[in-house]
């Protein structure tokens, strides 16, 4: 039975994609479980070398690639969700997949599905990097996600290690309820700031909720904090990301800093929220004993997860895909291109699909005026792309300048108009918006298909 199962199951992803519904990417998995419920539990025990999971509401894909990139070089072989499929079909549809040598596990998983599948997958690593607002329409607000998480943490065995974020207040207090527990962080840089962004989320003491005091912040309300109430204050990490540099939209350089060594790391994907990405995976893989070389030498030859940070070629231009579902993640995105120079062609795709959540008010919690004056052409695209340029209008960004192309292609056919030839793009889509895009593109030949990934 276990065998007919797995067969009937494969067989539904490669019809999948011989029709041309999709990758294959959850429907393998799904359909499994349907017919051997108890399947993933037996497939997760066949990884004798482990498992690692990670969860977060930004930088879950880019971690999940950084940890398997340094887990190649060093010899492991494993398998992982490279698609991004997230939820229980995914996850089982990676393992359905997995090659008879592979015995560890590196897993991205969705923030509500989290607790349900540690219960199955019995991971040896849990890595938990941020919690911000996020399609709250399916989620609900942070609370509902935290309280989830901390009954999940209360019930892990000992053996069970948890690498936790210390700059995210939320997530610390969780370590908290669990002994086998260290953190990461970002020490002081440059790049913080000591005023507190009007879209951060975590402001209060989880413990007495009393208010937080920032001597720096990063993304959100990440950063250096305690309570002025009670003794909650940020935790010393084991593992902290020092002597950061910012090369622009080419990179970073930054080291990490532990109690018995110091690493210097080349990162060739930009913004500080990478800096955070990287530091959690070296955070894992100090844990499973894979070298500092092996850790430089993946990071170092890094390549971006598809619409992160994403360089594809367009008939002469240049793309560059800033995925942007949330504030604080959008907010990112532009402090990132802020670092660049001159001005720049956006590109603002919105979609409310399941996927990218249907309320799209968070949109007004996004700082789009920071980089106003560099913008030398605007194009908007997407579902609710008249939203979109709503948002920019109202802030008074001149409506005559506005470029909306509610269709992928139309916007495409568009950009050379503004942008040259040879010019450069900045395209910042939701999630959904991003696989029409990128769909778009694999038509043309330009770039693979999500499902392609590895």
């Amino acid at each position: 039975m276990r065998h007919i199962a797995r067969f009937l199951a494969k067989t539904a992803g490669q019809l999948s994609r011989v029709l041309g519904r999709g990758g294959g990417t959850s429907i393998p998995g799904t359909l499994l479980m349907k017919l051997r419920p108890r399947t993933l539990q037996e497939m997760a025990r066949e990884l004798d070398q482990g498992i690692v999971v990670i969860s977060a509401t930004n930088g879950k894909t880019t971690t999940t690639r950084m940890i398997s990139n340094i887990a190649q070089k060093s010899g492991f072989s494993y398998v992982t969700n490279a698609s991004g499929a997230n939820l229980t079909g995914g996850i089982a549809s990676a393992l359905l997949e997995k090659n008879p040598e592979d015995s560890f596990g590196i897993f991205e998983i969705d923030e509500a599905a989290l607790p349900d599948l540690v219960n199955q997958l019995e991971p040896t690593i849990i890595i938990l990097m941020n919690l911000f607002r996020d399609q709250l329409d399916r989620y609900g607000e942070l609370e509902t996600t935290l309280l989830k998480w901390a009954e999940m943490i209360r019930t892990l065995p000992a053996t069970t290690k948890l690498l936790i974020n210390a700059d995210d207040p939320a997530l610390a207090y969780l370590g908290a309820l669990h002994t086998n527990v260290e953190f990461f962080g970002v020490g002081e840089t440059q790049y913080g700031s000591s005023e507190i962004p009007h879209a951060a989320d975590s402001l209060y003491c989880q413990k007495c909720d009393g208010a937080l005091l920032f001597s720096q912040t990063t993304i959100g309300q990440m950063g250096h904090w305690k309570c002025q109430k009670c003794d909650l204050e940020r935790p010393e990490p084991s593992y902290t990301a020092t002597a950061i540099t910012l090369k622009e939209l080419k990179g970073a350089e930054f080291k990490v800093t532990t109690a018995l060594s110091t690493t210097d790391i080349h990162l060739p994907l930009a913004g500080l929220h990478n800096i955070y990405n990287a530091l959690a995976a070296c955070a894992v893989c100090a844990t499973v004993n894979i070298s500092s070389s092996h850790i430089q030498e993946g990071l170092g030859s890094m390549r971006a997860a598809f619409g992160r940070n994403e360089v594809i070629d367009y008939q002469g231009l240049e793309l560059l895909l800033l995925l942007a579902k949330n504030p604080a993640g959008a907010n990112q995105n532009l402090k990132t291109v802020l670092l660049s120079q001159g001005k720049i062609h956006l590109a603002v795709l919105l979609n409310d699909r399941t996927a990218d959540g249907q309320d799209v008010s968070w949109i007004w919690d996004v700082d789009y005026e920071m980089i106003f004056d560099r913008i030398a052409s605007l194009s908007i695209g997407g579902d609710r792309a008249y939203d979109m340029a709503l948002r920019f209008y109202y802030s008074g960004f001149p409506l005559d300048q506005i470029h909306i192309a509610t269709k992928v292609k139309d916007l495409l056919s568009h950009l050379p108009t503004v942008a040259g030839s040879n010019g450069k793009v900045i395209i910042m889509p939701t999630y959904t918006a991003m696989l029409d895009l990128r769909s778009e593109l694999s038509k043309a030949g330009t770039t693979h298909s999500f499902w392609e990934e590895k």
